[in-house]
């Protein structure tokens, strides 16, 4: 895929404790053009925002320190943050599991392993709902 201008002014945030996944993601991303930033946990993913902010956030859900739930909780808090689109990476995959993420704040859910094509139309699909609300 080649890169265009739209794709690269986006600023995507990648938040997982496992390096490989962070490392993956990063790349397919990068790949397509996204300015792709990562983090390592929760607390790291939260700090990093306020530094700069994204335009969306992937993260895992079971992390060490701040896991996905307590980061959207606590990014759902901050003025700023609070309508960054968020898509939850994880192994769970139960529709109780899913409903419990989209109560505390998540938009979309991808769960893992996923296919690159698969990431990609989630990103993108969450960028376009985002556009859409906006005025």
């Amino acid at each position: 895929m080649t890169k265009s201008k739209k794709a690269a002014a986006v600023k995507i945030l990648v938040i997982d404790d496992e390096e490989d996944y962070r490392i993956i993601v990063r790349d397919i991303l990068s790949q397509a053009g996204y300015d792709v930033r990562v983090a390592v946990d929760g607390e790291d993913g939260l700090a990093a925002l306020k530094k700069q902010p994204a335009d969306v956030v992937l993260v895992d859900w079971m992390m060490p320190r701040m896991d996905g739930e307590r980061f959207c909780r606590a990014m759902r808090e901050e003025a700023g943050l609070k309508d960054v689109p968020v898509v939850m990476l994880t192994v769970r995959q139960t529709a109780d599991e899913e409903l419990e993420a989209l109560h505390f704040g998540v938009d979309d859910f991808l769960v893992k392993p996923f296919k690159s094509d698969e990431l990609l139309a989630r990103v993108r699909a969450v960028l376009r709902r985002a556009a859409n609300r906006r005025p």
